[in-house]
Protein backbone atom coordinates (compact mmCIF):
# COMPACT_ATOMS: atom_id res chain seq x y z
CA UNK A 1 0.00 0.00 0.00
CA UNK A 2 1.08 3.31 -1.10
CA UNK A 3 2.23 5.15 2.18
CA UNK A 4 1.49 9.28 1.99
CA UNK A 5 3.09 12.27 3.76
CA UNK A 6 1.02 14.99 3.56
CA UNK A 7 2.43 18.31 3.67
CA UNK A 8 0.00 21.57 3.83
CA UNK A 9 -0.56 24.74 6.31
CA UNK A 10 -4.35 24.74 5.45
CA UNK A 11 -6.66 22.69 7.44
CA UNK A 12 -9.43 22.38 5.37
CA UNK A 13 -7.09 20.83 2.25
CA UNK A 14 -5.74 18.59 4.36
CA UNK A 15 -8.99 17.22 5.28
CA UNK A 16 -9.97 16.61 2.19
CA UNK A 17 -6.87 15.28 0.62
CA UNK A 18 -6.77 12.60 3.65
CA UNK A 19 -10.44 11.80 2.37
CA UNK A 20 -9.53 11.28 -0.86
CA UNK A 21 -6.65 9.70 -0.84
CA UNK A 22 -8.29 6.77 2.10
CA UNK A 23 -10.48 6.26 -0.34
CA UNK A 24 -8.31 5.58 -3.16
CA UNK A 25 -7.00 3.23 -0.58
CA UNK A 26 -3.58 4.40 0.12
CA UNK A 27 -2.29 5.11 3.73
CA UNK A 28 -1.37 8.72 4.97
CA UNK A 29 1.26 8.20 7.74
CA UNK A 30 1.44 11.62 8.57
CA UNK A 31 0.69 15.47 8.08
CA UNK A 32 2.47 18.12 8.63
CA UNK A 33 1.98 22.36 7.91
CA UNK A 34 5.97 23.04 7.54
CA UNK A 35 8.88 21.64 5.78
CA UNK A 36 10.83 20.91 9.42
CA UNK A 37 8.27 19.01 10.90
CA UNK A 38 7.63 17.08 7.09
CA UNK A 39 11.26 15.92 7.51
CA UNK A 40 11.25 14.50 10.70
CA UNK A 41 8.41 12.99 9.83
CA UNK A 42 9.82 11.25 6.40
CA UNK A 43 12.67 10.45 8.43
CA UNK A 44 10.34 8.33 10.93
CA UNK A 45 7.93 7.17 8.61
CA UNK A 46 9.69 6.27 5.38
CA UNK A 47 6.57 7.38 3.08
CA UNK A 48 6.57 6.58 -0.43
CA UNK A 49 4.75 9.84 -1.61
CA UNK A 50 4.58 13.04 -0.57
CA UNK A 51 1.95 15.59 -1.40
CA UNK A 52 3.66 18.95 -0.89
CA UNK A 53 2.02 22.81 -0.70
CA UNK A 54 4.35 25.13 -2.75
CA UNK A 55 3.18 27.85 -0.72
CA UNK A 56 4.17 27.19 3.18
CA UNK A 57 5.88 29.19 6.14
CA UNK A 58 8.96 29.75 6.32
CA UNK A 59 10.31 27.08 3.50
CA UNK A 60 8.69 27.16 -0.06
CA UNK A 61 7.21 23.87 -1.27
CA UNK A 62 10.41 23.97 -3.61
CA UNK A 63 13.34 24.01 -1.25
CA UNK A 64 11.52 21.33 0.91
CA UNK A 65 11.06 19.27 -1.83
CA UNK A 66 15.16 19.25 -2.55
CA UNK A 67 15.06 18.45 1.45
CA UNK A 68 12.98 15.50 0.97
CA UNK A 69 14.31 14.27 -1.90
CA UNK A 70 18.13 14.49 0.04
CA UNK A 71 17.01 12.28 2.75
CA UNK A 72 14.82 10.19 0.64
CA UNK A 73 15.91 9.70 -2.72
CA UNK A 74 13.20 7.59 -3.75
CA UNK A 75 9.96 9.82 -2.40
CA UNK A 76 7.58 10.78 -5.05
CA UNK A 77 6.71 14.61 -4.40
CA UNK A 78 3.77 16.14 -6.01
CA UNK A 79 3.60 19.76 -5.47
CA UNK A 80 0.56 21.31 -5.35
CA UNK A 81 -0.54 25.02 -5.78
CA UNK A 82 -4.11 26.98 -4.66
CA UNK A 83 -2.93 29.60 -7.59
CA UNK A 84 -3.96 27.47 -10.58
CA UNK A 85 -3.27 30.77 -12.67
CA UNK A 86 0.73 30.65 -11.73
CA UNK A 87 1.30 26.43 -12.38
CA UNK A 88 2.75 27.39 -15.52
CA UNK A 89 5.35 29.43 -13.66
CA UNK A 90 6.08 26.83 -11.40
CA UNK A 91 6.36 23.37 -13.36
CA UNK A 92 9.92 23.89 -14.22
CA UNK A 93 11.03 24.79 -11.14
CA UNK A 94 9.20 21.82 -9.36
CA UNK A 95 10.57 19.54 -12.45
CA UNK A 96 14.29 20.83 -11.14
CA UNK A 97 13.51 19.99 -8.12
CA UNK A 98 12.80 16.52 -8.27
CA UNK A 99 9.04 16.69 -8.12
CA UNK A 100 6.31 14.42 -10.58
CA UNK A 101 4.34 17.18 -10.96
CA UNK A 102 3.04 20.51 -9.86
CA UNK A 103 -0.90 20.41 -9.78
CA UNK A 104 -4.25 22.79 -8.93
CA UNK A 105 -5.25 22.09 -5.79
CA UNK A 106 -8.78 22.43 -7.27
CA UNK A 107 -8.44 20.27 -9.81
CA UNK A 108 -7.49 16.96 -7.46
CA UNK A 109 -10.36 14.58 -7.51
CA UNK A 110 -9.97 11.13 -6.99
CA UNK A 111 -9.36 9.93 -10.42
CA UNK A 112 -5.87 11.89 -9.62
CA UNK A 113 -5.30 10.49 -6.44
CA UNK A 114 -6.07 6.68 -7.94
CA UNK A 115 -3.07 7.69 -10.14
CA UNK A 116 -0.53 7.75 -7.49
CA UNK A 117 -1.06 4.07 -6.33
CA UNK A 118 1.49 2.08 -6.84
Amino acid sequence: MTRVLIVDDQPTFQRHLRQLLLLAGLEVVGEATDIPTAVGLAQDLQPDLAVVDIMLPEINGLEGTRWLKHILPGLRVFLVSAYADQASVFTASAREVGAEALLAKDEIDLQTVLAWKD
